[in-house]
């Protein structure tokens, strides 16, 4: 099985345990005087337990997976970390610069005039720069995942 398939199998358990998570919930009471749940809570539990226990040995797998394989003599784990580090200070920058960004606020001259203390230009430059990083190690990672035996 590749890392991909593994990573996909993951994301459809993640899902299947919300969705029965919910129905655990709706079924956990009822109105006095109304029949039994649609669903019985005590199977809705173990079924999501046993979903549980079946993330957690994908999750050490993936893991392990991460941490074996290398890539241009970095762990897929470092990568990921690296891309992520990468897209969390983009997200800042941009965030910055969009935030430094005078707006048009002013209705009448006896206004508050606010200006930036930035440079937006350098800093959504730097913004880019930390986002096409990350799209350079994310094309590096999904490209392993497909290769990858696990």
């Amino acid at each position: 099985m590749k890392l991909a398939e593994l990573l996909n199998e993951r994301k459809s358990v993640k899902e299947e345990i919300k969705k029965i998570e919910e129905r655990l919930y709706l079924s956990a009471k009822v109105q006095e005087g109304d029949p039994k749940p649609a669903e019985a809570p005590e199977e809705l539990k173990t079924t999501v337990i046993s979903l549980f226990e079946k993330l957690e040995d994908l999750i050490i797998k993936i893991n392990s997976t991460n941490v074996e394989t290398q890539i241009d003599g970095q762990s897929l784990m470092e990568l990921i970390a690296e891309r992520d580090k990468n897209i969390a200070i983009a997200a800042l920058l941009h965030g910055l610069a969009e935030n430094a960004t005078p707006k048009p606020e002013r209705f009448s001259r006896n206004e508050i005039r606010y200006v930036s203390t930035v440079n937006i230009k350098e800093i959504r430059k730097e913004a880019d720069n930390y986002s096409r990083r990350a799209r350079e190690i994310d094309n590096k990672i999904q490209a392993a995942n497909w290769n990858i035996e696990v």
